[in-house]
Formats: structure tokens, sequence, C-alpha cells
């Protein structure tokens, strides 16, 4: 799901890059296109892939419930056939996910269960977190009143631009760590996202700038992006450096 609006973590400005197709103030490169267009065919080809998923795992559940009734297996076998069932279950419903982000279902400001929103975008980036070596910690303060008015779709995709941009400011350092807090105090539903990655070279000002980045080859719109968005939710996205360094990133929403 990493798409064109999630490109490059926005730490720095990018004088050097290289010269393309001119977009605002800056340069889109070739490698930035030829990423777009990536994505789109992704974009095309993601719904049979899908499909062709969601038919093997319906195989594999069917088989398991087969499985499950027979009394003369083992115990053992029986909870390994068990576990089959429950991560072939999991990976359907991941499935649904990430189709359903694509397509944007559940577009449209309504109540929202922030956590939940949350929980969906570390699934999608948990297998790259932890390829990169990058622990996550999830922390959630009052264990209540964590809906919110907001547009799920969007706030998903705010989350996954921070967690994006964060994990490939941890890159370079392999490994580092993303500590994630989820809270309210009535007003406000907020979800900070903290690494302890290399931080701001200018300063805050200009992250939420589009086509401001410090990574080769992309275009800088990740937190630019995600700020916009929070904004059509109702919400705000502020940015700040982490003590005692790295960055965070809160994401703000009014509470339901």
């Amino acid at each position: 799901m990493n798409d064109a609006k999630q490109a490059g973590p926005e730490r720095t400005g990018n004088p050097g890059a290289p010269t393309g197709v001119r977009a605002g103030d800056r340069e889109l490169t070739s490698e930035d296109l030829a990423y777009l267009n990536r994505m789109t065919v992704v974009g095309h080809v993601l719904p049979n892939v899908a499909h062709e998923l969601n038919n093997a795992l319906q195989v594999i559940g069917g088989l398991v419930e087969m499985l499950g009734v027979r009394t003369d297996l083992p115990a053992d076998v029986r909870e390994k056939v068990g576990r089959i069932g429950a991560q072939a279950g999991r990976a359907m419903g991941l499935v649904r996910d990430v189709v359903g982000f694509a397509r944007g279902d559940d577009a449209g400001v309504r109540i929202i269960d922030v956590a939940r929103q949350a929980e969906q975008a570390l699934a999608l980036r948990r297998y790259h977190l932890s390829r990169a070596g990058i622990a996550v910690e999830v922390e959630r303060a009052g264990g209540r009143g964590l809906h919110a008015r907001g547009d799920a779709h969007d706030v998903r995709h705010i989350l996954l631009n921070v967690l994006i941009n964060a994990e490939q400011a941890l890159a370079a350092r392999g490994g580092g760590r993303i500590h994630v807090r989820l809270d309210a105090d009535g007003e406000r539903v907020r979800v900070a996202v903290t690494d302890n990655g290399p931080g701001l070279a200018d300063g805050p000002g200009r992250v939420g700038e589009p086509f401001t980045t410090s990574k080769a080859g992309a275009a800088g719109l990740g937190l630019a992006v995600a700020a916009r968005l929070a904004v059509g939710s109702g919400g705000r996205l502020d940015v700040e450096p982490a003590s005692p360094d790295g960055l965070r990133v809160v994401l703000s929403l009014p509470a339901a």
C-alpha cells in the first residue's frame, strides 16, 4: 500500500535531486514518475490478486473445517489444524482490509474507532517493519473513549503515511523503534507516532510542505498529504522533535 501519497520521509530539503517534470516548486524525477506508474498498475492488478488469494484461503479454511470434525486425529494434530485455520482467517481479513483501503469502501465522515484504524495501518506495515528490524510498541492510554468523527479511509491513510515516514527514516540506521500511543481527553482523540530516527535537520516548519524530502528519488508528499487529509477529517497533524532524538507526529481528531 505504499502508494504515491506515501513517498519519502519529510526530514530535510533535497536541492540536489535530479531534474524531471516540474510539480509546484520542485521536480518530480524520472524515478518518481516510474513509481507512480507502478502504483497505477498495482491498483488495477490488486483486486484480481486479492480474489485469487481469497479463493486459495477459502479452500484452506474448508479443508480445516473438514479435518476439525474428525475424531481420529491426535490432540496435537487437532491443535495445529486449528492454528492453520486461525491464520487463514486472519489472512482473509487482511486481504479484505487491503482491498477495502484501495477502493475507499468506508470513505465518508462518520463515527470511527480510531484504535481499529491504527491496528489496520500497523497490520499493513508489520511485515515491512519486521524485515527492517524495527520494533513497534503500542500504548493505549485510558482504555476507552477512542471513538472520533472522521473518515476511516483517510485516517488509515494518514497513519500509513506517518508509519512509512518513520520506517524510512529508520531504515538507513538499521533497526530502531516506533512507539504508537493512543489517548483521548473527552474532546480530542490522539494517535502519536514517535520514532528514534535522525529527527529534523531543518526544523518542523518544513515538514508539511509538499516536495520537501531528503530521500533520493522520492516526491516528498507523505506528511504533506497526511496533514491535508487530517484537516479534511476535522483534525490536525502536528510534528515535533522527540526526546532525546527522533520525530513525533501526532494525529488529533474530534472525539465522538
